[in-house]
This record gives structure tokens, sequence and C-alpha cells, in this order.
């Protein structure tokens, strides 16, 4: 018989794939933006094309976690949370673009948010 913790161990991992998923896409979006807001030099320098090289394959390494999740995360599940892309891009524009956050936009990201929580969570059927 399987211990609680295996159980549990189990049940989160693939969770846990989707969220590093979500932090590589993230990341490689604001890499992708980091490299062309200083593309002033050219596009085919040598410099670009390495940090262009880096942005694309972090993001790379977010759709393979996004792959691997997918064996065991419901797409119904896993779709919605990857809304949670708005929320860290929209935090990590303010913080390394200097992106001005407007109430506006506080508002649309929690209602997204919110949105994914009523997908997400589990519904309890009443007999």
């Amino acid at each position: 018989m399987k211990s609680m913790s295996q159980i549990s161990n189990f049940k989160i991992i693939p969770y846990l794939i989707l969220f590093v998923s979500i932090l590589f896409s993230i990341s490689g979006q604001l890499l992708m933006k980091n490299t062309m807001s200083h593309a002033e030099e050219g596009l085919f320098t040598w410099e670009f094309i390495q940090k262009l090289v880096l942005a694309v394959s972090v993001y790379c390494l977010g759709v393979v976690n996004w792959i691997l999740a997918l064996r065991s995360v419901k797409l119904s599940v896993a779709y919605p949370l990857t809304s949670l892309n708005y929320v860290g891009i929209l935090f990590g524009s303010y913080y390394f673009f200097n992106e001005v956050i407007t109430l506006t936009r506080i508002a649309g990201v929690i209602t997204i948010f919110m949105g994914v929580l009523l997908v997400v969570l589990p519904v309890k059927k009443s007999i």
C-alpha cells in the first residue's frame, strides 16, 4: 500500500512541471523583449543572435515542460493556468522595463486570476 506522501508527491509533480513551464515561458518572453529592446546595433550582430538564441531556448524549455505536464494534468485545467503568464509578464515588465501598472491592468489581472481559480478549483459532486 502506498503511503500518503507517495500519493501526494505523485499528484504534485505534474503541477510543479506545469508551473516550471509557466516560469520558463515568462522568462523567455521577458528575455525576447530585452533582446529586441537592445537591437539598435543591428539584428545580425553576434551579440544579438546569442541573446535571441538564449531567449528562444528558455521559451522552448517552457514548451518541453508543458508537453511533459500534459501527460498527467487535464488540458481543461492546465490551459487556464497558463494565464498566470499575464501576471508574470505584468510584474516582469514593471520590474525590468519600468512599464506602468495602472489600476485597469491590475483589475484585468485580478479578473483573469479569479477566472483561473474558478476553472481550476475542483467541483464537488452532490448526490
